[in-house]
């Protein structure tokens, strides 16, 4: 083989190699693009997610507003003449019902939104004033078990151990607060919200001198506890 010849064979060898190099310098690009435009697409459709339900809790908010509003309102008074230009409804029932409609209305088209939530604990309030404690007890406790750290949580275990307290289950609610009482850690609920809560508890099952102990004890171990002014209006006493 004369040297021509071989210096022609090295030169198709680089020839096909460079060949090939670019094929796959191409194919990697094509990769490249089809990466990028995965990355950004992903991006694109996280975007419009987070804005979508941006978007969708600013309008479950603002229809929880409008019905917090409205449980709110005052009632027109019959007779007279300069009315709170606030006042929409004549009674507490018509008040109530109106009220209702809208939280439902917020629970049901804005599902899972903290705006729900929050609309399913007014829902619990109406049902308990209408007499259906079942169906209170349960939207107190949906609540809890979905949202065990919220900061609503805590007025919703408290409200769910006063329907029980008014509904046959005092003597139970006395036995598992003293026993939250005694712990040293991981208790349910505020020490002042227990006591509280406990005092009513004895007084509902007529047990007079307890519950005033109790009211005294959260006078005595928590004098800046909201509960201090009922406690000391319960046991006869401004000090």
């Amino acid at each position: 083989m004369d040297r021509q010849h071989r210096r022609d064979l090295k030169h198709d060898k680089f020839v096909d190699e460079v060949g090939a190099l670019s094929i796959r310098a191409r194919e990697n690009q094509r990769l490249l693009y089809l990466i990028t435009g995965a990355i950004v697409a992903l991006v694109l459709i996280g975007y419009g997610i987070y804005f979508y339900r941006s978007n969708q809790e600013q309008k479950a908010q603002a229809a929880l507003a409008t019905a917090i509003e409205t449980n709110d309102s005052p009632l027109i008074v019959a007779g007279q003449t300069n009315q709170n230009p606030s006042a929409k409804f004549k009674t507490e029932t018509e008040r109530s019902a109106a009220a209702e409609t809208q939280f439902k209305t917020v629970q049901s088209k804005f599902s899972g939104s903290d705006a729900a939530d929050v609309a399913n604990l007014y829902l619990a309030r109406i049902a308990a004033a209408k007499g259906d404690v079942a169906g209170a007890k349960k939207l107190l406790q949906d609540f809890i078990d979905d949202h065990p750290k919220h900061v609503l949580a805590n007025p919703a275990r408290y409200s769910q151990y006063q329907l029980r307290i008014d509904n046959g289950e005092a003597a139970q609610v006395t036995t598992e607060l003293n026993a939250e009482l005694a712990k040293t850690d991981n208790q349910i609920l505020p020490g002042d919200s227990m006591l509280a809560l406990l005092a009513h508890a004895y007084e509902v099952q007529g047990s007079s001198d307890k519950s005033k102990a109790t009211y005294r004890q959260i006078i005595s171990q928590y004098p800046d506890s909201p509960y201090v002014l009922d406690a000391q209006r319960k046991v006869g006493t401004n000090a």
